[in-house]
């Protein structure tokens, strides 16, 4: 039996082209349920995470700042939990936490890092939808067959527009950190890395500069050895 490679969901500090030093300033509300607890933004180098900075958080409120030469990704901790991906950049980050969703806004690339989580939210509900409808199918007396066929067409169709839609932003953003953030985002939907016709087209037209990312050449060397040990 092969034994297919794991990797890291977050890559290591992903640098632009050199920019002013600049600041931000990271504040969060979480609405109040984790209070006490201790707040982090970390970068995953060679599966080791590293602190940026940290905080309390207090009454439902956290605050972190400091400098920033260029944008870079990090995830959000809250203790041990990693809770989701932040840009750390210039500017003023909004982070807000509840019990049913989490987002980041306030400067230019988490404002669409957001948009993108939406509209590919849309995406997904609009097959659970669909899948719902088979459900109801069944009910009303179709056989399991005929039900997944009538809706089969359907959700392909949704899940092609979501994956040129994935696709797109990334290849939009191939210079710029939200690039390889999406891209993460895309792989870590993964049980473990494989090298998909989706995967190599998006490789197929990237810069060097996106290939030489510190999580895609990670995911792209475990890929490549997990196809290996598949066909062995």
């Amino acid at each position: 039996m092969y034994k297919l490679l794991k990797y890291s969901l977050f890559a290591a500090l992903v640098p632009l082209l050199a920019s002013c030093l600049g600041k931000y300033s990271l504040k969060g509300s979480t609405d109040g349920f984790y209070n006490g607890e201790q707040a982090y933004i970390k970068v995953d180098s060679g599966g080791v995470w590293h602190t940026v900075d940290s905080c309390d958080i207090l009454h439902g409120c956290f605050e972190m700042s400091g400098e920033v030469d260029a944008p870079f990704l990090t995830s959000l901790f809250i203790g041990e939990e990693a809770i989701m991906p932040v840009i750390i950049e210039s500017g003023d980050i909004v982070v807000n936490l509840s019990m049913r969703d989490a987002n980041v806004s306030g400067t230019n690339l988490n404002d669409q890092l957001s948009r993108f989580i939406e509209d590919k939210d849309v995406f997904e509900r609009r097959i659970m939808e669909i899948e719902r409808r088979e459900t109801a199918l069944i009910l009303d007396g179709h056989t399991a067959e005929s039900a997944a066929a009538e809706v089969r067409e359907a959700i392909a169709a949704v899940g092609d527009s979501m994956n040129l839609f994935v696709e797109k932003t990334i290849r939009d953003h191939y210079n710029t950190v939200l690039g390889p953030c999406i891209f993460q985002l895309l792989c870590s939907a993964m049980p473990y890395p494989l090298m998909t016709k989706q995967v190599e087209g998006i490789l197929a037209d990237a810069p060097q500069s996106f290939k030489d990312n510190h999580f895609v050449k990670m995911f792209v060397a475990a890929a490549e050895e997990n196809m290996q040990r598949m066909q062995k």
